[in-house]
């Protein structure tokens, strides 16, 4: 009979994964039944052995400082044979990936109770200064009884503990890994509430919110972009789902805000109103001034005319018309003195209709009796009457200019770009990249890694376009994807956003479904 610390005797297995095998043992000590995570040294240097039996007692530490109801808990670290085992609380029980694949998807107020739980747990476990990294289906289990629990803190990382992971180890499922932590970032609350809504829409949808992909690295390329799909059947749970999975980690709920909401789901209550996090100020397009505000009755920003020097202002007339109703007997010197007055009333009512009109540009001014010179010389001091043309008032809300630029493509020129793009690939990898925008282009790297993973790309039908009317175009095209693995063929919706302002199309976006 095989026994780990003269104490805990094994019985049998109850899983396996990466990080080592769990095993239902008996306490003789206690007599109970208790989990035994047994950590796996395959492949390990035997100088990488202490940094293994480190990780084992650092994971105990972290997990003996976290008790609450739905998180199992570390009773004892002990050292068999050289490798380290922990001792952990025993639940009958079936994760959630099990029961997700037997079941398929759940209803949302049912993910809502779970998920409730996982968050009041996860909550908790920040409360401490824990993170644990790798929340997943397979990370929560559903007791005989319909409690859940989280495990695995195996891979955690408690904040201000020494890390002994590899340098470059990529703790996490790719699969339910938050963007900025597939971009290098360091693990925190926000990428556990990422996961957390990354398991919730699974339950709901299927599958993971960045798809199914036995491809880590072009799954990997994916989530760094935040490439998730919006969910199409978690019903009440939509609204959460989206601010769970938000790419910007300031604008997830914490784990304590998502279990009250999640709570308030399952029961059929109202949504807390400290669970709804307020969007971040909009950033004004660049050239773009906001005004202050002049008062209670302003609502909103306007964009400020053009702060440049003015161009031709009204001024006395080099060579004046003669007045209206003008006698040939009359002074050269009494016409210059009433063609000044008259451009200075001219002046005072173009200045008014700027101010009324909340725009600036050339003053286009005429007189009650306009002659072709008058008619020609824009911006010279002439009264206007009420038949006179008045400016037409700016209402965009982009960045004024003279002339905004516009592209001198054609749908038809948008439509062979794109299918010339794709015909490129995948075995021209390097070659399609050079249809990006520089400043925008993928690395040729990630590139060649996702598109590898197809043996042959194929345009379905003809793109559909959608030209934004700044020089821009979205172009959405369905893809038929032979894989290389299986050589099953399947058809995706890939968004092209295309900027025609230059010399040359370029692509500045992709969205692949």
């Amino acid at each position: 009979m095989n026994k780990l610390g003269d104490r805990y005797v094994l019985l049998d297995q109850l899983g396996a994964g990466a990080m080592g095998v769990v095993w239902r043992a008996r306490d003789e000590l206690l007599h109970r039944d208790v989990a035994v995570k047994q950590m796996l040294l395959n492949d390990v240097q035997p100088h990488e052995a202490h940094e293994a039996v480190q990780r084992a007692m650092r994971e105990g530490r972290i997990a003996a400082r976290l008790q609450h109801p739905n998180a199992i808990a570390v009773y004892d670290v002990v050292v068999d044979a050289g490798k380290p085992c922990l001792v952990m609380e025993y639940m009958p029980s079936k994760n959630l990936s099990a029961i997700l694949d037997e079941r398929g998807p759940m209803p949302p107020v049912e993910a809502a109770r779970i998920g409730s739980l996982a968050a009041s747990a996860l909550a908790a476990a920040h409360e401490a200064g824990i993170v644990h990294r790798d929340i997943k289906p397979g990370n929560v289990l559903i007791g005989r009884d319909g409690n859940v629990k989280i495990t695995d803190f195996g891979i955690s990382r408690a904040l201000g503990d020494v890390a002994v992971t590899k340098t470059g180890m990529l703790a996490g499922t790719p699969a339910y890994l938050a963007p900025e932590l597939a971009r290098g970032a360091d693990p925190a609350p926000p990428s556990d509430v990422f996961s957390l809504g990354a398991t919730l829409y699974a339950m709901t949808e299927g599958e993971p919110p960045f798809g199914k992909s036995t491809n880590d690295l072009g799954l990997l390329y994916k989530v760094a972009r935040g490439e998730t799909r919006p969910p199409m059947r978690s019903g009440a749970l939509t609204p959460l789902l989206t601010r769970l999975l938000a790419n910007e980690p300031s604008q997830r709920p914490t784990a304590a805000q998502a279990a009250a909401e999640l709570k308030a789901i399952a029961e059929g209550n109202p949504v807390p109103a400290t669970a709804v996090i307020p969007p971040r100020p909009m950033t004004p397009p660049r050239g773009t001034a906001v005004m202050p505000a002049s008062g209670p009755g302003t609502q909103t920003a306007r964009p400020m005319p053009p702060q440049g020097p003015r161009t031709r202002p009204p001024a006395p007339i080099e060579e004046p018309e003669p007045p209206r109703k003008s006698n040939r007997g009359l002074a050269v010197v009494a016409s210059i003195l009433a063609v000044l007055l008259i451009a200075g009333v001219a002046y005072a009512i173009v200045q008014s209709q700027k101010k009324d009109n909340s725009a600036a540009g050339p003053s286009n001014s005429s007189s009650s009796t306009p002659t072709p010179t008058q008619q020609q010389t824009a911006g010279q001091g002439t009264a206007p009457t009420t038949t006179s043309e008045k400016p037409k008032p700016t209402t965009t809300t982009k960045p004024p200019s003279s002339a905004p630029p516009a592209t001198k493509f054609t749908t038809a020129q948008v439509v062979q770009f794109v299918k010339q793009h794709y015909a490129k690939l995948p075995q021209d990898a390097s070659g399609a990249r050079e249809d990006w925008d520089p400043e925008n282009a993928p690395s040729d790297y990630a590139e060649k890694e996702y598109w590898g993973q197809f043996t042959k790309v194929a345009v379905k039908g003809n793109p559909v376009v959608q030209a934004s009317g700044d020089g821009k175009f979205t172009v959405t095209t369905a893809l038929a994807l032979t894989k290389a693995e299986s050589n099953e063929t399947v058809t995706e919706e890939h968004v092209l956003t295309i900027s025609g302002k230059g010399d040359k199309l370029l692509i500045v976006e992709e969205n692949r479904g």
